[in-house]
């Protein structure tokens, strides 16, 4: 139980001479919102014998304008407050303080009825503001000293904690004038951790008292890249509502520019509620009252203005729904670019597809069987799974002009596939596309629900266009482990050519772990790419699994590694994959990656393992896509065609942009 608390603050006394006033009719409706909030004011009283001031809380009944009656709170029960002489009321109103020169009718253990005058005291409290703050958990370190307590209030500059230190650690222990690192928490949430200076300090019993200000006007959450994605200006402008992670009431303030990374906002000197480093765990960003997109933000930098304050905001976190609205908001913003959008006719897209020689004649022979099948994937695609699937189109009047698509195909990949274009006015608009989803993966990639660590496509060697894009920064970075290029051999498996069992010595199980060790020395010295990374076979999390994500769409997307064994020794690894047919329309989520380790192997024996597991397939043929791709001619396998399968790690999105910015001299920024 706290006790009631010295004031300390006669300097308010002493300036009301020269205060502002208000009358009682203001100071009735005051107090009747205090009650409609179910907040509190505080009495001022005196002790009768040592004339010492003490703050205590009270909470005020209806008022008529005459009398006010006030119940004190349960935590002064025991203080016998009848017997302290009354002072003044005092109530806090915004940034000022209403001194009420009250008179006593009537106090005892419950409360006390006082009768108001006809006129009150208002005093500004200081030059910046302070909030009251409430629920948050504060924690101070330095060199080892560690306390723990409550953020008490703060300011647009400055933190007052109150924490105690239990043994080992000691108050004697705490510098100052040294920094020390406060956070500040919710109990779920961090709220705000960073590097203070200490400006005061009291004791209080085993509490202190101490303020605090941070260090810096800006920090750096991310690493600087050369490439940004533009900041737009919106009419009608977008606002930013979200409850204050301190003071626990809503703020709204115009957005001054945005883009898919953060925003930037403006506050009046003396309204000021942000600070560097806060952390907003929900944050609403609103359009025109029609749009709500949610978000969690961060604090990055303060500017000061001519009596104004420019705050940036960067966007932790939002999920992949919200971030394509975002996303498709900017897009409409004049002065992005035109024609590109979400709305696609389906009829259109197809009619792209067979126009640009993207569904050439033998890709249709394999896949006309299931075209309606096709059809009703895409509709379900295209119309609401936006956890799994993004695409983008360049229109103009309706028709499609270019498309591409990308497709979440492992648990935190990201697939670029169904790139098609044809010209307009003799523009090529390949590139426009292109622009639009680098742009969209490069902002995408820094926020955890958007499960991209890697980004990755399938394409035929020896295509000019493709080659210059994906080739060619492979061999720029010429690092494997940030940028990898697999060439694999494709073949088309029949399911019926399935034959009973493997020969004698031969077995096949599911990986363990000691499979998948061995197969990662063998990759590593063939490739050293990042294929295993994208398939993450040995993941484990409690966040939900890509099979479950797309079950919800009402679609299915599992892969499982399997061991090819003679003699106990490992031979080959085989990844079955199982997805839609329609997903892809090469196919190339739904089949069997071949690893051969053991070039020696008979293709036969393949075949046979590849057959045991496709029993469970649905699909009259099934691709296998081989690596080594040089075991398929050394085995005179007939091959169909190549694939080469390009693997990005996206922390070096913003190196490709720069790439595709001087191979194409496309303006990126």
């Amino acid at each position: 139980m706290l006790p009631p608390w010295l004031f300390r603050h006669n300097d308010l006394i002493r300036t009301m001479a020269s205060a502002d006033c208000i009358d009682k009719k203001k100071l009735t409706n005051t107090l009747n919102y205090l009650h409609f909030k179910g907040d509190h004011l505080y009495v001022l009283l005196k002790h009768p014998r040592y004339e010492e001031g003490i703050l205590v809380k009270a909470h005020p009944e209806p008022c008529l304008g005459d009398e006010l009656t006030c119940h004190w709170s349960q935590a002064y029960s025991v203080y016998k407050l009848e017997h302290y002489h009354l002072q003044y009321l005092v109530i806090s109103d915004d940034q000022s303080v209403i001194l009420v020169p009250a008179r006593m009718f009537v106090t005892n253990g419950n409360g006390l009825t006082v009768q108001l005058p006809e006129q009150s005291f208002v005093i500004s409290q200081r030059q910046a503001p302070r909030f009251p703050c409430q629920g948050v958990k504060a924690e101070l370190w330095q060199n080892g000293f560690q306390a723990e307590g409550v953020l008490m209030d703060f300011g647009p500059h400055a933190f007052r904690i109150r924490v105690q230190s239990d043994p080992p650690s000691s108050f004697h222990w705490f510098n100052i004038d040294t920094p020390a690192t406060i956070r500040l928490s919710d109990g779920k949430d961090v709220l705000y951790s960073g590097n203070c200076n200490c400006m005061y300090q009291k004791q209080d019993g085993r509490s202190r008292e101490v303020i605090l200000t941070h260090t810096h006007d800006q920090i750096q959450r991310f690493k600087a890249n050369v490439l940004r994605n533009p900041r737009r200006q919106s009419s009608p402008p977008l606002h930013a509502i979200f409850e204050h992670p301190f003071i626990k009431k809503q703020v709204q303030r115009e957005i001054f520019d945005i883009s898919t990374t953060g925003f930037s906002i403006c506050d009046k000197s003396d309204e000021v509620v942000l600070i560097p480093g806060m952390i907003i765990p929900d944050m609403a960003i609103t359009y025109a009252g029609i749009l709500k997109i949610r978000c969690k933000a961060q604090v990055i930098y303060r500017k000061e203005g001519d009596d104004q304050v420019r705050f940036g905001l960067v966007i932790l976190d939002m999920d992949l729904k919200n971030y394509n609205n975002l996303n498709q908001l900017l897009n409409n913003i004049p002065g992005a670019d035109q024609g590109v959008t979400n709305e696609v006719d389906l009829d259109q897209l197809w009619k792209l597809f067979f126009d640009s020689d993207f569904i050439y004649p033998t890709k249709y022979k394999q896949i006309q069987k299931y075209r309606k099948t096709f059809q009703e994937t895409y509709r379900k695609l295209y119309e609401d799974a936006s956890e799994i699937a993004k695409h983008f189109t360049y229109q103009k009047n309706g028709r499609i002009y270019s498309h591409i698509s990308l497709i979440r195909a492992y648990q935190r990949t990201w697939m670029a596939h169904h790139h098609a274009a044809r010209t307009a006015e003799g523009r090529h608009t390949g590139l426009i596309v292109l622009k639009q989803m680098i742009s969209y993966l490069f902002d995408m990639h820094r926020l955890p629900s958007a499960n991209l660590d890697y980004y990755m496509c399938y394409y035929r060697p020896g295509t000019k266009f493709t080659d210059r894009i994906y080739s060619g920064f492979a061999k720029e970075q010429s690092n494997p482990r940030v940028c990898s290029v697999d060439l694999f051999t494709y073949l088309s498996y029949t399911t019926q050519n399935a034959t009973a069992s493997l020969p004698e010595g031969w077995s096949l199980r599911e990986c363990s772990a000691s499979d998948l060790w061995a197969f990662e020395q063998f990759y590593k010295h063939h490739s050293g790419g990042l294929l295993l990374n994208v398939l993450s076979l040995d993941y484990q999390s409690d966040e939900e699994s890509l099979e479950q994500v797309y079950a919800r769409f009402g679609f299915i997307r599992r892969w499982k590694a399997f061991a090819l064994h003679r003699a106990g020794e490992l031979k080959a690894v085989i990844i079955a994959e199982e997805s839609d047919v329609a997903i892809n329309l090469s196919d190339l989520l739904n089949g069997f990656k071949v690893l051969v380790m053991d070039p020696d192997i008979q293709p036969e024996i393949i075949f046979t393992a590849v057959g045991s597991i496709a029993k469970n397939y649905r699909a009259d043929s099934l691709p296998l896509l081989i690596y080594p791709s040089d075991y398929a001619r050394n085995k005179g396998l007939c091959s169909e065609k190549q694939y080469l399968m390009w693997i990005l790690d996206a922390q070096i999105g913003n190196e490709f942009m720069e790439y595709l910015g001087r191979r194409f001299r496309m303006n990126l920024a």
